[in-house]
């Protein structure tokens, strides 16, 4: 189970927990373990043991991407041949595609939802937590947190306790509770590396670091608006207006979208798609470089800088 989207590998972690190894067998046949603290032969030593008073044993390792390529073939040999009474799960961020091809039909990739996608999930975590969910609170949840369903499941966490025995959570909620980012912040951010003001960009970015925010979800924000910057910009080139990018990029927030067509025209399409190509690379060196997070943002911010 690998990839950037934590809530959807937890859960399907617990269905297979769930229908495979019953509560009162765990005890004895449920082991744990982390990547960075457990050598692979460990592990397969204890995929190799036999399950006490039940079918079946569960070995789980997290953070599987943090082995080094020469532990990751440690365990090819064990996937060839599986004990047929060992249910081995790996959780990681990323998985190299050698080792994915080894897992054979046993790997899958769950990532964040599409902008599409994510209304959807806002309404089923909610109910979920026995609440339903106004259509104008999900659209402000969705601006301030993103596609993250993780950070969805905590804020909506937060919002349900607040409301308390209230079966209904309004925008009005989710605005009193919500500790994220403001969708101006990000706004100001965009428009201060439009302007190339580079001291300007990297005092907001300190600000959204100082607000605790991971660093990946930092760069999904700036991401989110650069994709959104760049459809708007299509959209105007094209002839089309205010209703066709409301529907592209999936808001109905008029502040928004009223922001988003005034930065458009800041742009041209070529510098938003080497935006997103820096992105993309940013993307990688955030999960791969052992150089500090807020360095690899800073430095993103001067490629930005130079380059819009």
């Amino acid at each position: 189970l690998y990839g950037d989207e934590g809530y959807l590998i937890e859960r399907a972690r617990e269905e297979i927990v769930a229908a495979l190894l019953p509560p009162q067998c765990r005890e004895l046949n449920f082991n744990t373990y982390d990547a960075e603290l457990t050598p692979p032969p460990k592990i397969i030593n204890a995929c190799n043991t036999l399950p006490c008073l039940a079918q079946r044993r569960i070995v789980l390792v997290k953070g599987v991407h943090r082995y080094s390529q020469s532990d990751l073939n440690a365990f090819i040999p064990y996937l060839q041949s599986p004990s047929p009474t060992t249910v081995l799960i790996f959780m990681g961020e990323g998985m190299p595609t050698g080792f994915i091809k080894e897992a054979k039909e046993g790997a899958f990739y769950l990532k964040h939802p599409s902008q599409g996608e994510t209304a959807h999930w806002i309404r089923n975590i909610a109910q979920e937590l026995g609440k339903e969910i106004a259509p104008d609170a999900t659209a402000f949840l969705q601006e301030a947190v993103g596609s993250d369903l993780q950070g969805l499941r905590n804020e909506l966490t937060k919002v349900s306790l607040y409301i308390g025995d209230k079966k209904r959570i309004e925008a009005k909620d989710v605005e009193g509770v919500v500790s994220e980012v403001r969708v101006n912040t990000i706004f100001e951010l965009t428009k201060a590396l439009g302007e190339q003001n580079i001291k300007r960009a990297f005092r907001v970015l300190g600000t959204i670091w100082e607000s605790g925010e991971p660093p990946l979800k930092i760069l999904g924000m700036i991401s989110r608006q650069f994709r959104h910057l760049l459809m708007t910009k299509e959209i105007l080139e094209h002839g089309g207006g205010a209703a066709e990018i409301k529907k592209q990029v999936g808001t109905s927030n008029p502040y928004y979208l009223k922001e988003l067509s005034a930065q458009a025209k800041g742009f041209s399409q070529e510098a938003l798609q080497k935006a997103l190509r820096s992105l993309w690379e940013t993307d990688l060196s955030l999960k791969r470089s052992p150089l500090p997070k807020r360095l690899i943002l800073e430095g993103l911010v001067i490629k930005l800088c130079k380059s819009l």
